[in-house]
């Protein structure tokens, strides 16, 4: 396979992802594509078209698409707000976006709580895309991405806590 052929396979998986179609589905539509360019040594874009516009004709836009991206746009800035104003109570002792006498953790907890639809909707739409003629993993998995940074809210706020905890 070339280049080329891998670049459009890329293409291809992400502009099928975007329009939410099943992992099965892609592994199956990717597999006819490199052997067909296998078979007659054509250019994948001569034969297919560029990844968008094929994956236009394989599947419908999804409904309610940027509903989604618009949502989780939304509770990604209110989980970054949180963080920072109970590190900066943490670090300042006064957060002004926070009501008085809130302990710094309450925001990090709700952080994490804001963080999980996003991390369910992240796991959903990077579905792992398997090759059915060999059963091989044809994309890596990016599931690890929002495990760790949600890891990663869950102990910042347990030492936040901890700090909190240690220096009243």
């Amino acid at each position: 396979m070339s280049t080329e052929t891998s670049t459009y396979r890329r293409d291809l998986v992400l502009a099928l992802r975007a329009r939410q179609v099943p992992g099965d589905r892609i592994g199956e539509i990717v597999a006819e594509v490199e052997s067909h360019v296998a078979d007659t040594g054509e250019d994948p874009v001569e034969a297919f078209g560029r990844p968008k516009e094929y994956a236009a004709t394989l599947a419908p836009a999804p409904r309610g698409g940027k509903t989604v991206l618009g949502a989780l746009a939304l509770s990604g800035a209110a989980v970054g707000w949180l963080v920072a104003t109970s590190v900066f109570d943490l670090v300042e002792g006064d957060a002004k976006g926070l009501p008085a006498g809130l302990p710094s953790w309450v925001p990090l907890v709700l952080a994490v709580l804001l963080w999980i639809p996003a991390v369910v909707v992240t796991m959903r739409r990077n579905e792992r895309v398997r090759d059915p003629r060999t059963g091989e993993w044809l994309t890596p998995s990016p599931r690890w991405v929002p495990v760790v940074m949600g890891g990663f809210l869950i102990v910042l706020g347990a030492l936040v806590w901890l700090v909190a905890a240690l220096t009243v």
